[in-house]
């Protein structure tokens, strides 16, 4: 994978949008048993209402691109998240599946950065299609990019 101007990474819509359908739902059993006892209920009704297409919309919303030196990566419905990441200030890639995301066949891609002051990443790129080629590719490019500085 040779960087150009722009090049914009596959993402499998489909296993993600499952993906997040069932997330939505684990999360509203959690939280709701834990503090309410109707998370059943309020699963449900998001199950058959909202939910699928909350999920599908995410899913769309979802985009990640390498364009000149930096990472950039949308995603949201009701609030749009975009974020830039310079490849130089890119610290760790980790290419992470949990139970979840194993049952779907998909993979996150964790971009950490240096300076956030947390330890969570900077950003995660879901469902990619080729996760192992993408963090190679942003890795040699942030290589090159620190390499040219010296």
């Amino acid at each position: 994978m040779e960087v150009s101007e722009k090049q914009e990474f596959a993402i499998q819509r489909e296993p993600i949008a499952r993906y997040f359908y069932y997330l939505q739902i684990l999360m509203i059993l959690l939280f709701t048993i834990w503090y309410f006892g109707i998370g059943i209920i309020l699963a449900l009704v998001h199950a058959f209402t909202l939910g699928p297409w909350l999920s599908k919309k995410q899913a769309e919303a979802l985009h990640y691109w390498l364009e000149g030196n930096t990472l950039r990566a949308d995603s949201g419905v009701f609030f749009l998240k975009r974020k830039a990441i310079p490849l130089d200030r890119i610290t760790d890639i980790v290419i992470a599946q949990g139970p979840l995301l194993k049952k779907m066949g998909i993979w996150q891609l964790q971009i950490q950065t240096a300076g956030t002051g947390h330890a969570r990443p900077e950003v995660s790129l879901y469902g990619l299609t080729q996760p192992e080629q993408i963090r190679d590719l942003l890795i040699k490019e942030r290589d090159k990019i620190i390499s040219n500085k010296k």
